[in-house]
C-alpha cells in the first residue's frame, strides 16, 4: 500500500526514506492573472490539489504591529501603494505583482524609540485578539482530514528585526546595541511562543512547522557566524525547544547562503533546510554528502533553469539533483530554490513535475 502524502513528509523529516522523494512548492502571487491565465490556468486553482503537493500550510503569523494608531496608508498609485504599519514602517510594494517590498522609513531606530513608544504596547498584546479560533479550527479540522502534510507557519525574530528597524539600524544594532537586540528578541519569542501555544491548545496540533527567518543575501548570510550565535541563535533554540516539546518537526526557510549557520541551525533543533538558492552557489547533493543524517533537504532546484524554458537544461537540472539525492539515499523534498515566478512557463514546470513523477522512487 503506498504511503499518504502525510507519510512521506513524516519520515523524510525524520531523515528516513520512504517510498518516493516528497513534493512541494510556492508561486509568486499574481502567477494566474500575471501569466499563466493566458497558458490555460483558471484564476482559482488550489496549487496544492492541481499540482498533487505534499504539504499544505494552513495558518500564518508575524507580530502585530503595538502602535494601530501609526497605520495608514501614506501613498498610492494604480501600480503600487506605500503603507505605514503599527511599527512605524513604510514600505512600498507593487499592487498586482510580487516583488521585494521597498523600505521607504522606520521609526523604530534606537533603543530609546523602542523604550519609549513601542516596547510596553508590544508586551501588553494578546495575540488571541489576532486569531480567529473559531474558524482556525474550522480549516484546521477540514485539513487534518485530508492526506497532505500540514504546517503552520510564521515568521520570526530575523524577519522581525528586519521588518520594524529596517536593514540598516538592524545590522547596525547587532553589533553596537547588543542588549536592545536581545530586548526585543526576547519579547518577540514570548509573543511567537504565546501564539504557538493558543493553536495548539485550542485548535490542535499540526504535523509540523514552517519558520521563515532570512538569515542571508546572495553572496554571504546577514551577520557573522559569531554575531548569529549569540544574538539569534538562543531564541531559535527557545522556540524550537517549546516545538520539540509537542514532538514537532522543524522547517526554516531561508533566503541567500547560510551555510556558515548550519552548525547553529542544526543545534536549534531544525529538521528541515528551505530553499538553498542555486544562485548563491549552494548545491543540495554537496549539502548532503556530509550531513544528510542531521537534515531533510527542500528545493535547490534553479529557477533561472527554468525560466530558460530550454527542455535539456531544465531535464538536467532536475534529474541532476534529483537522482543525486536519491544515490545518496538521502531525504529530499523536490521543488524549486524559492517559488515559481511568472517568468516560467506554466507547460515547463509541468515538465519539471513530470520528471519528478518518472523518477521520484527511491
Amino acid at each position: 500500500m503506498a504511503m499518504t502524502k502525510r507519510d512521506v513528509i513524516k519520515t523524510l523529516l525524520a531523515k528516513q526514506l520512504p517510498d518516493r522523494v516528497g513534493l512541494n512548492e510556492h508561486f509568486w502571487p499574481h502567477i494566474i492573472p500575471n501569466a499563466w491565465r493566458e497558458q490555460g490556468m483558471p484564476e482559482k486553482t488550489a496549487f496544492e490539489q492541481r499540482f498533487n503537493l505534499d504539504i499544505r500550510s494552513i495558518a500564518w503569523f508575524a507580530a502585530p504591529g503595538p502602535r494601530p494608531d501609526l497605520a495608514t496608508i501614506v501613498e498610492e498609485s494604480d501600480a503600487w501603494i506605500v503603507r505605514r504599519d503599527g511599527w512605524g514602517a513604510a514600505t512600498k510594494t507593487w499592487k498586482h505583482k510580487a516583488g521585494t517590498p521597498e523600505h521607504v522609513g522606520f521609526s523604530m531606530t534606537t533603543p530609546e524609540i523602542w523604550q519609549r513608544d513601542f516596547r510596553d504596547a508590544f508586551t501588553a498584546i494578546s495575540v488571541r485578539n489576532h486569531v480567529d479560533v473559531v474558524a482556525m479550527k474550522q480549516r484546521y479540522t477540514a485539513a487534518m482530514a485530508g492526506d497532505a502534510f500540514i504546517t503552520y507557519g510564521s515568521l520570526f525574530v530575523f524577519e522581525e528585526l528586519r521588518k520594524v528597524m529596517g536593514d540598516i539600524t538592524m545590522l547596525e544594532s547587532l553589533l553596537l546595541e547588543p542588549e536592545w537586540i536581545h530586548d526585543f528578541c526576547d519579547l518577540v519569542t514570548t509573543k511567537y511562543m504565546e501564539y504557538f501555544e493558543l493553536l495548539f491548545s485550542e485548535v490542535g496540533l499540526p504535523d509540523g512547522v514552517h519558520i521563515y527567518d532570512d538569515l542571508g543575501y546572495t553572496a554571504a548570510p546577514f551577520a557573522s557566524p559569531t554575531c548569529h550565535r549569540e544574538l539569534i541563535h538562543p531564541y531559535h533554540k527557545r522556540l524550537f525547544g517549546m516545538f520539540k516539546d509537542y514532538n514537532l518537526p522543524i522547517i526554516l526557510h531561508t533566503c541567500g547562503d547560510f551555510r556558515p549557520h548550519l552548525d547553529c541551525i542544526i543545534e536549534s533543533g531544525v529538521d528541515c533546510i528551505q530553499a538553498m538558492e542555486a544562485k548563491t552557489g549552494m548545491n543540495v547533493v554537496t549539502l548532503a554528502e556530509t550531513l544528510k543524517d542531521k537534515l531533510c533537504f527542500m528545493g535547490n532546484i534553479d529557477i533561472r533553469v527554468l525560466e530558460t524554458g530550454n527542455r535539456d537544461k531544465i531535464r538536467q537540472e532536475c534529474l541532476g539533483k534529483l537522482n543525486g539525492m536519491k544515490a545518496l539515499r538521502a531525504p529530499y523534498v523536490y521543488m524549486s530554490d524559492h517559488s515559481i515566478p511568472p517568468t516560467v512557463k506554466l507547460a515547463d514546470y509541468e515538465y519539471m513535475l513530470d520528471l519528478f513523477w518518472a523518477n521520484c522512487r527511491y
